[in-house]
C-alpha cells in the first residue's frame, strides 16, 4: 500500500454513503462558502456526493463518501504512480486522517479536489468549483479542508 494507513477508521459512514446530503447541515457549508441556495445528489461510478450550490452564481462544492472505490486513498497514489494525475499533493492530515489534493487535468481558479482517507477502503472527497464573489475563491482547498474537517468531527462525535 502506498497511501498512509488510516489508524482510527471511521465505521459509521453507511447512512451518508446512501444520503450524502444528510452528512453535514447546510449551516456548516455556509460558514465557509456563503449562502447555499440548494442541494442535489450527484451519482458517479464511485458513489454519491452532495452538491451544495451557492447563492448568486458563486459556484458549488460537493462532498461524498466514495464507497465504489474499495482502495480508498491508495487508489489516488496508484493513479499518480501510473501518471494519470496532473496534480498530486499529499496534504497535512485532516483531523488526524491522511489526505491528498489531486486533479486529472481540471485544475483552475476556484477548483480543488481533496480526498481524505477515513478508512483504508474509503475516502471522503470534497470538490470545489467556485466563481467570482465566493468568499473562498482565493483558497478553495482551505474551504475543502474545512468541510472535510467538519464531516470528520461530526462522525467522530457520533461514534
Amino acid at each position: 500500500m502506498l497511501a498512509p494507513k488510516v489508524s482510527q477508521p471511521l465505521t459509521n459512514t453507511a447512512p451518508y454513503v446512501t444520503d450524502p446530503c444528510s452528512a453535514l447541515p447546510i449551516s456548516e457549508i455556509e460558514k465557509v462558502g456563503g449562502k447555499v441556495k440548494g442541494t442535489s445528489i450527484a451519482e458517479s461510478i464511485v458513489g454519491k456526493s452532495c452538491q451544495w450550490t451557492f447563492d448568486g452564481s458563486t459556484g458549488n462544492v460537493s462532498g461524498g463518501f466514495y464507497a465504489g472505490n474499495k482502495r480508498g486513498l491508495n487508489s489516488l497514489y496508484l493513479e499518480n504512480q501510473a501518471g494519470r494525475l496532473s496534480t498530486f499533493q499529499p496534504h497535512a492530515p485532516v483531523e488526524g486522517y491522511p489526505a491528498v489534493v489531486y486533479s486529472a487535468g481540471d485544475e483552475g481558479a476556484g477548483s480543488c479536489a481533496l480526498a481524505v482517507g477515513v478508512r483504508d477502503d474509503l475516502t471522503y472527497t470534497v470538490n470545489t468549483q467556485l466563481r467570482t464573489g465566493n468568499p473562498a475563491l482565493a483558497d478553495p482547498c482551505k474551504m475543502a479542508e474545512q468541510i472535510a474537517a467538519a464531516e470528520i468531527t461530526r462522525l467522530k462525535a457520533a461514534s
